[in-house]
């Protein structure tokens, strides 16, 4: 017996990605453009970070994520921007009784960019090439538990898991699940090749990438003809190219560049949820940060409230993967109260009194927040050494290569679980107790006892001071009058750009 479902509203449990509603962009499928929509309009949108290669099958990263998925690339599912999934290149979807079985209607009429139709053989390529042992997909273990993928059929798909699985379909939404053309030679590093409503058709590195609306796309066609993203990562110079219209959208707007547009009749700001959270990572290979009254006294060292304050107040304090949207958050910030004198007691009892650490992190980010930190742990006698890197040098030597004491980056939603239980993250936090916790919720039979077990899983890694998160941003977004229809939560890892309307003038 099976149950088939056409929108699933299991709560979402997924790892992070790297990197930066009112209501969300429409999805494929919803209502028609509006009338006075210009539908051969462009649209330009800032974003914070470039994508180091456009090749899902092989590259990390949410810039990636946000520029491609759902918008190039899409899964059999996608999410539903609320916790659940919805049909994307299968129709529907049913799953047995005891949760191992995923029968999968293949969606008729999609056609790859190159002009090829989609078919059963190419979903069932891309997910078997994802799950094999010399996979270079960087979301392969996503589907680690998956058994099998065979055809059922010229339009079914079914996959077979080891073992129930929560996250299952919300893996299928990230760069594990995406479905490729087999056989094609489309070079994906620099070209896309994709099921989605755009297509690829310009990649000027450093400065923007283009999406050309796709003719024969399957679904409701995007409401523009055109979406440009202009990677900026400076918020003065975002806010400066919105004023002078060479942008339509600011994505990152901060706590600065806000107020310029306020109470401006030409401008509308939208408060998002960003589902993300500036972390402080700690290597737990590298003593004596393997000892936790070390990091619980880095932990107590930082006034967040205050670093908040240094930033302009456009955030949050969050005690640790949870923020407040996520059904398994609970305030915990009382465990990192800001306690100097606690702080350097309990460096004098692991006998750190003068430790020297180095700071490796990305010149993405604000230089205030890592001057901030080395400032406050001066005070308790941590020297902090500050190294920006480039982003790419970031990824390359840090996150893969795990060469450093402390980094920071922004963490993105749905949830941190699989990462913190995962000992080859590049945290390098290998704890029992939360490996259980996280597996136990991963075979969660109920959205209730997953929830229990990953508040659970909050509180520890929050005790054992695996990272410190720093706070959580909230996004502002900024548009110019006349465009509507843009997305404002969870950007750094989505950005739907499909539903996005520019007014006829």
């Amino acid at each position: 017996m099976s149950r088939t479902f056409r929108a699933v509203p299991l709560l979402a449990v997924t790892g992070l990605v790297l990197t930066g509603c009112a209501g969300t962009a429409a999805s494929p499928g919803s209502a028609s453009a509006s009338p006075e929509a210009d539908t051969a309009a462009s649209v330009h949108i800032q974003v914070g970070l470039e994508p180091t290669s456009m090749d899902v099958s092989t590259t990390s990263g949410a810039a990636l994520e946000m520029l491609l998925i759902p918008n190039v690339y899409e899964g059999l599912v996608d999410s539903d921007g609320e916790g659940g999934f919805e049909p994307a290149l299968a129709s529907e979807w049913s799953m047995s009784d005891d949760g191992m079985v995923y029968d999968f209607t293949i969606r008729d009429g999609v056609t790859f960019h190159s002009g090829e139709p989609m078919t059963v053989d190419d979903v069932v390529w891309s997910l078997e090439r994802v799950i094999a042992d010399d996979s270079t997909n960087p979301d392969a273990g996503l589907l680690a538990g998956v058994e099998s993928v065979a055809a059922r059929g010229e339009d079914g798909v079914t996959i077979e898991l080891a073992r129930p699985d929560s996250e299952f379909l919300e893996a299928l939404t990230s760069n594990a699940g995406v479905v490729l053309e087999e056989g094609s030679s489309v070079d994906l590093a620099n070209q896309t090749n994709g099921t989605g409503p755009y297509t690829l058709s310009q990649w000027n590195k450093g400065a923007t990438a283009s999406l050309a609306r796709f003719d024969e796309y399957w679904g409701e066609p995007a409401r523009n003809a055109e979406a440009v993203f202009h990677f900026m990562s400076d918020a003065t110079t975002a806010a400066t190219a919105l004023q002078a219209g060479e942008i339509d959208i600011l994505s990152t707007s901060t706590a600065e560049t806000t107020p310029i547009f306020e109470g401006d009749e030409n401008f509308t700001v939208t408060e998002g949820d960003s589902r993300s959270w500036m972390t402080l990572g700690i290597n737990h290979a590298a003593p004596p940060l393997d000892d936790v009254r070390v990091r619980q006294a880095l932990r107590q060292a930082i006034d967040k409230d205050g670093l908040i304050q240094v930033l302009g107040g456009q955030a949050i304090r969050v005690g640790s993967m949870a923020g407040p949207a996520d059904p398994w958050y609970e305030d915990l910030t009382d465990i990192d109260a800001y306690d100097p004198e606690g702080a350097r007691a309990l460096l004098a009892e692991a006998g750190a009194q003068d430790l020297e650490l180095t700071l490796r992190v990305s010149n993405t980010y604000d230089s205030r927040i890592s001057e901030y930190i080395a400032a406050q742990l001066t005070e308790v006698g941590v020297t902090v050494n500050i190294e920006q890197l480039e982003f790419s040098t970031w990824l390359e030597d840090v996150f893969q290569g795990k060469n450093y004491e402390l980094s920071m980056v922004l963490h993105v939603a749905p949830a941190l679980a699989k990462n913190y239980s995962n000992p080859n993250y590049y945290w390098n936090y290998d704890d029992a107790t939360a490996q259980q916790l996280a597996a136990d919720a991963k075979v969660a039979t109920s959205a209730d006892e997953r929830n229990g077990l990953l508040a659970e899983l909050a509180r520890h890694i929050s005790e054992q001071a695996a990272s410190d998160w720093l706070y959580s941003p909230v996004t502002k977004v900024i548009a110019r009058a006349g465009v509507s229809g843009f997305p404002v939560d969870g950007l750094a890892n989505r950005m739907p750009v499909s539903g996005i309307e520019i007014a006829e003038q």
